[in-house]
């Protein structure tokens, strides 16, 4: 693999010598940066190559962002040897934090004198202090001092010292924070005297608690996978973590391990990875209006994978894969850019009773959660703060999103709440066999559940207070469409890389021409999308290639495939009796006659078959086989290697050799 300081070199070489005629002046940082996320790349040398320059093209924009990407910028910069440009972008970002943290301690102070202050008892009898610093850019700039402090100026290892050392929180929440701030405070206590720590700190697991807690954190993403998986926002916290055991405070083993479970977090990834799109529910992920650009952590899968550009700079996972020095197995590869054949891709994230499917086929893949239930207890949920299950395809126009979309939303709403309508468990469950998905919404109408303005958000408005409903988003850049919902509940649409049809069991009506009503729009404002009513509700939506239905135009196959549908496919909603009384009960009949019946919170079958998801694996496509709690193995049919989640060993050899 290319070295970063070849990297840079090139990279600083470009920016000196452009490849413009001498009369054409050169671009700026802004036009040089999006040059280069316009441009494609065929390998990942050209890629990597690509996201140093456009890391290094604007270092003056990198030293104030707040992203905590900026950190492995300059850490791009300092280990190629230029020292002081590195160092401006750390002292940047140490300077702001330290600014924002006196901010909220003079804050503190001032509504302390106005007796507003309301304080967080803890459970040392203090009170919760001030500053609460970002664990986020905590992680960063640890980072960057455990490799470079020697490097550093008395002055900057001083407000390394005054930021680590008077930061008072030390306890997650969330999947991600609650692995990332355990590991910033091991390293800072490792780093600088711990009774330099506040005493009116809030504290999680530290010292060999926390070690202890690393371990077992570590084991379940490779035996479970990882928290949050799939989230544009949180993957990186979850995962990216598990690179920084590798420092000279942690034990070499743990390191290790943590290393091993980073490279099996990307194999769960790849089966699922379509040229930019990445094609499978998250547990928790936003916005829901996506591009094939990836965005978030799916840059760093960009990285290793390649597919359409993102948008490059020093603030992205992008720079975070570069910077690192783990690249994945060229059979990690292939399974994430094999797209030739069709093949269905399972896996089991985000708990016990939660099961994903993702049909990838070409150049779309259709994608949802599956759920079920103890016999007693509480209903499995899920994360509503989700973009909603549907099809991703290739969408090589980069003003439409590459996702069509079908839910019972949590939120459709101005302003939309938790940045996606999200999808209501509580309401909606799925079923999906390949190319088709069933979604079956149950009690919409109950009066207890219905929407709600809420006073808290200034201006915050519903789409309706009545009841709820389910949602389908129709992204603009469609070849094609037929809009039969008034007259049968169906609507057909070709976006040259997919055909995808819509059957609801009762009618209503899409206006192409309405726009998206939450948040501000949708993705563009010529986007639309249309919603269905009723006390129950079933709906299906069937995928196809545009090859598979041929025509002199997209208008010819998207009839051909309408007509198809129309031939043999069926949507039916009854009820169905339970202890808890009746529940709706859905089924799809698709075009080739396959039939999928779900009973809400209760049965799932196909062509009658009860769907076994006792048997589940945690993945599951045509390379990467991976058990509940079991050893993953990839293969290319030549090559296996086998990665043992008890011995924490990794082999390769040639298959069918022991």
């Amino acid at each position: 693999m290319t070295s970063l300081c070849t990297l840079i070199l090139a990279a600083t070489l470009a920016a000196a010598d452009p490849a413009e005629p001498p009369e054409t002046a050169a671009p700026t940082p802004k036009g040089l940066i999006a040059e280069l996320s316009a441009r494609q790349y065929p390998d990942a040398k050209s890629r990597e190559a690509a996201i140093v320059q456009a890391a290094l093209a604007d270092l003056e924009a990198v030293k104030r962002s707040p992203s905590p990407m900026t950190g492995w910028t300059a850490q791009l910069l300092l280990k190629a040897g230029r020292k002081e440009e590195g160092l401006a972008i750390v002292r940047a970002y140490i300077g702001e934090r330290i600014k924002e943290a006196k901010g909220r301690m003079a804050d503190v102070e001032k509504r302390r004198q106005a007796g507003t202050y309301v304080p967080f008892p803890l459970p040392n009898g203090r009170e919760w202090g001030e500053p609460h610093v970002n664990g986020f850019g905590l992680w960063s700039m640890v980072n960057v001092y455990m490799r470079y402090h020697d490097q550093m100026d008395a002055a900057l290892k001083a407000d390394f010292q005054w930021l680590f050392t008077h930061n008072t929180s030390w306890a997650g929440s969330t999947g991600n924070l609650s692995f990332l701030i355990p590991l910033n405070l091991y390293l800072t206590e490792k780093i600088w005297d711990p009774r330099l720590l506040p005493v009116d700190g809030r504290y999680g697991a530290r010292g060999p608690g926390a070690v202890k807690m690393f371990e077992k954190r570590i084991a379940y993403t490779a035996s479970r996978g990882s928290p949050e998986f799939a989230s544009r926002p949180y993957m990186i916290y979850n995962i990216g973590t598990l690179l920084s055991f590798d420092n000279p405070y942690t034990d070499k083993e743990l390191a290790r391990r943590a290393q091993m479970a980073y490279e099996m977090s990307i194999a769960h990834a790849a089966g699922t990875w379509l040229n930019g799109n990445w094609a499978t529910p998250a547990g928790r992920s936003y916005p829901g209006f996506v591009t094939q650009a990836p965005t978030g952590c799916a840059d760093m899968l960009w990285t290793y994978f390649g597919g359409k550009t993102p948008r490059l700079g020093g603030n992205t996972t992008a720079v975070f894969a570069v910077a690192e020095p783990w690249r994945p197995s060229p059979l990690i590869v292939k399974a994430a850019t094999d797209r030739a054949e069709p093949y269905v891709h399972r896996s089991r994230f985000d708990g016990e009773r939660t099961f994903q499917t993702s049909f990838v086929n070409r150049t779309y893949a259709l994608f949802s959660t599956a759920t079920t239930h103890a016999p007693t207890g509480r209903k499995t949920s899920i994360w509503g703060q989700t973009y909603p299950y549907g099809v991703m395809f290739d969408q090589p126009a980069g003003d439409c999103a590459s996702i069509c979309w079908l839910t019972v939303p949590c939120y459709d709403d101005r302003p939309l709440t938790n940045y996606t309508p999200g999808v209501n468990s509580r309401f909606a469950e799925y079923l999906q066999h390949r190319g088709s998905l069933l979604l079956v919404a149950n009690n919409l109408t109950d009066p207890a559940n219905k929407p709600k303005v809420r006073t808290d958000i200034k201006g915050h408005r519903p789409f309706s207070t009545d009841a709820w409903y389910a949602l389908a988003y129709v992204p603009h850049g469609y070849l094609a469409q037929i809009n039969d919902s008034e007259a049968s509940g169906r609507v057909f649409l070709h976006y040259g890389s997919v055909l995808i049809a819509f059957s609801a069991s009762q009618k209503f009506k899409w206006d192409p021409a309405a726009t998206v009503f939450a948040g501000k729009g949708g993705f563009h404002p010529k986007d639309s999308e249309f919603r269905v009513f009723g006390k129950d509700v079933a709906i299906a939506m069937e995928t196809a290639r545009p090859d598979e239905f041929p025509g002199a135009t997209p208008a010819e196959s998207l009839a051909a495939f309408r007509a198809a549908i129309l031939a043999r496919s069926k949507v039916g909603l009854t009820t169905a009796a339970t202890p808890a009384g009746p529940v709706a009960k859905g089924s799809y009949v698709d075009r080739f006659g396959t039939k999928l019946e779900k009973t809400f919170q209760g049965e799932a079958t196909i062509d009658g078959q009860p769907v076994d998801y006792a048997r589940w694996p945690l993945v599951d496509n045509p390379w990467i086989h991976q058990d509940w709690d079991g050893d993953m193995r990839i293969t290319d049919g030549v090559t296996e290697r086998i990665y043992d989640v008890k011995n924490w060993t990794i082999t390769e050899r040639k298959v069918g050799s022991k």
